[in-house]
């Protein structure tokens, strides 16, 4: 049996730093047609963006995916790119993922990004809705998730994604590996993926610490998807629940009961995070961290990262 990492489980080694200030560093990204401040967004989820929350990230610059649930799709991407923002949807791979996207066609309107989400998209109705999805929206960027194999990502890299997201079962909320059994850490997992492909690889859950991005970039990512990391906050979805006086949100995974509606096949739970106020300060906080990880790296913008040497720590 193999040994697996997770991201507590390495560090980086600093190089000479080479900007007089951490804020010369660059943190954007490149993802599709479009370049975004930082290669960190929330998770498609239910309780952690909504409208709201997907128009503020998109104004602040920040990429984001609208969850799948119960949305409607033609009003979502019809607002958003009647405000001039980018439209970022996601797609399941049953039927009625084939209805609304032919309600969208029918609008005449293309969503700037589509993210089909599906807890393992390495089967065959994942196969079949990545044509679908490419046949009828060819200039939509589409990302194909999640997988947790090098052998996964190379399937859907062939089958079309223009990029693939992985992790399987990494997230705080996610039972599915206590229930099933099956789940990889993410810094095996995202070495493993990103190294497979050629296309950009998005590593999904898992992350605790706000260091924790700059090891997925080390490992390869460009890009990082956390769910956690941005519950709790006025911008972002999910009930606000009053206890003892203290203030909390609700956050709840996918394939909750929560999210479900009904208790089958539930892989997901949920608990109350802390009531965090204004989103706006984890925002810079998370920039102003990055920029200290690439000025630790010794380069100027991200791809110093991906030159630095990881070492497995004893925990």
């Amino acid at each position: 049996m193999n040994t697996e990492l997770n991201y507590a489980d390495i560090y980086l080694v600093p190089k000479k730093t080479v900007v007089d200030s951490r804020k010369e560093c660059d943190t954007s990204v490149q993802l599709g047609n479009h370049r975004f401040v930082m290669p960190l967004y929330a998770s498609n989820m239910k309780s952690v963006v909504d409208a709201d929350t997907c128009e503020y990230f998109a104004r602040q610059g920040w990429f984001y995916t609208m969850h799948r649930f119960n949305v409607d799709v033609v009003r979502f991407v019809a607002d958003m790119q009647a405000k001039g923002l980018f439209a970022s949807i996601s797609a399941g791979v049953n039927e009625d993922t084939v209805v609304q996207l032919n309600e969208l066609k029918a609008a005449g309107l293309t969503p700037d990004y589509i993210t089909m989400d599906v807890a393992n998209a390495w089967c065959v109705k994942a196969e079949r809705m990545i044509k679908v999805i490419k046949d009828m929206f060819p200039e939509s960027f589409l990302i194909g998730g999640n997988i947790a194999t090098a052998e996964a990502a190379r399937d859907l890299e062939v089958w079309g994604c223009d990029a693939i997201k992985a992790g399987i079962a990494g997230g705080r909320v996610c039972i599915t590996k206590n229930k099933t059994g099956f789940h990889r850490p993410m810094v095996s997992t995202t070495l493993d993926c990103a190294h497979a492909v050629k296309v950009p690889v998005i590593a999904d859950g898992g992350v605790v610490e706000h260091g924790d991005v700059a090891k997925a970039i080390a490992c390869g990512a460009t890009m990082v998807m956390a769910g956690s990391l941005f519950a709790g906050y006025d911008e972002s979805a999910g009930n606000i629940v009053e206890i003892s006086g203290k203030h909390y949100k609700e956050y709840f995974g996918s394939a909750s009961q929560y999210n479900k509606g009904a208790y089958v096949n539930v892989e997901g739970k949920k608990i109350l995070v802390e009531y965090k106020g204004s989103m706006k300060k984890l925002l810079i906080e998370l920039m102003e961290d990055l920029q200290s990880s690439v000025s630790y790296a010794g380069g100027r913008d991200l791809n110093a990262l991906r030159d630095v040497e990881r070492i497995v720590v004893n925990r």
